[in-house]
């Protein structure tokens, strides 16, 4: 069975670099690598050719001034493998991350197409060797932060909602797009929203794992916390569809039922009602952080955490609330 990796880019060689060196690597070679370049000019080409031995694998390369959603659907249709696996620049894969993938798939769509992806979890990896970008991967790996979904979680493995970039049947792919018209950074997750509502099962494995290098400093990761917030706001808005319904109650109660209820029983209190407000997900974070990672980082994690998810609902509920003036700008060029 042949398989293919196919990914994008836009200026952001210097992390390209050592996520191309761990596809390289692989247990199993890759049949291709697609790459679609939505930068300025085609140095990244003459890279590629240099590290890869083209008699193995095969360099699918266009220099495309392309949106990511559009230039990951546009290298799709280059391909010719069985399997598609995706790439981001700033991933890492094991070894054996697609020799894993595809024995997954291989064997659970034996009698029939059951399993229209498979991925894992990604582990969080810091940018540099400073305790600013050190608290940032922390940040980054504890799953409670994003409301622990299935795929973040270090120990779950079975059917999820989503899954990090994801492993294909090449056929799945071929009918069923990412979403052009909307402007996404979480593309995969509507994906497999779209997978799931065809009928096909999404499946996180424990053995499929890779890395992911998170960013340089703690502002930089609550801004990107609040592009979260605003782009699942666009994305319920324009697709009408809530990916986790029970998790969109929980949120709903949290961000609008129980401040009112705050603000109602605390009888014109202000910073009684808001100290009430924020003590409940601030003793959520500190209840997941003990008993998943113990009481080392047991109160400024679960702090940070904290402001992290108000930036996430910052973000949500401003777009909500100015969805028209908003909905055209693009977040697909982000690195």
């Amino acid at each position: 069975m042949k398989y293919s990796f196919f990914g994008t880019c836009f200026e952001d060689y210097d992390f390209l670099e050592n996520c191309i060196k761990s596809i390289i690597n692989q247990s199993i070679k890759a049949h291709e690598i697609i790459l679609i370049d939505s930068s300025k000019n085609n140095k990244i080409f003459e890279y590629l050719k240099s590290l890869i031995d083209e008699n193995e694998t095969s360099i699918i390369y266009k220099n495309k001034n392309l949106p990511r959603v559009k230039a990951l659907n546009y290298a799709i249709s280059l391909s010719s493998s069985d399997y598609l696996l995706r790439f981001d620049s700033r991933t890492r894969f094991s070894k054996n991350y697609a020799e894993e993938a595809i024995k997954i798939l291989t064997k659970k769509n034996r009698k029939y197409l059951k399993i229209g992806c498979v991925g894992g979890r990604q582990s969080a990896s810091p940018a540099n060797s400073s305790i600013n970008a050190m608290i940032t991967s922390y940040l980054m790996d504890r799953a409670y932060i994003f409301g622990n979904p299935p795929y973040r979680r270090k120990n779950y493995e079975g059917l999820a909602n989503s899954v990090y970039l994801g492993c294909f049947p090449r056929e799945i792919l071929m009918n069923i797009k990412y979403r052009e018209e909307i402007s996404l950074i979480s593309e995969d997750t509507q994906l497999c929203h779209d997978i799931k509502s065809k009928g096909f099962n999404i499946y996180k494995s424990k053995k499929i794992i890779s890395s992911y290098i998170c960013r340089e400093n703690i502002f930089s990761f609550f801004k990107l916390f609040r592009t979260y917030g605003r782009c699942r706001a666009r994305t319920i808005i324009s697709t009408r569809t809530i990916h986790d319904k029970k998790k969109f109650i929980v949120i709903f109660l949290i961000t609008i039922i129980f401040p009112l209820l705050a603000f109602y029983f605390a009888g014109g209190n202000i910073i009684f009602a808001l100290t009430i407000i924020f003590l409940i997900p601030f003793i959520y974070n500190i209840y997941h952080e003990l008993i998943n990672y113990g009481i080392n980082k047991v109160i400024y994690i679960p702090f940070l955490a904290l402001i992290s998810q108000l930036h996430w609902g910052l973000g949500l509920i401003e777009t909500i609330l100015f969805y028209q003036f908003t909905k055209n700008k693009k977040s697909n060029y982000l690195k």
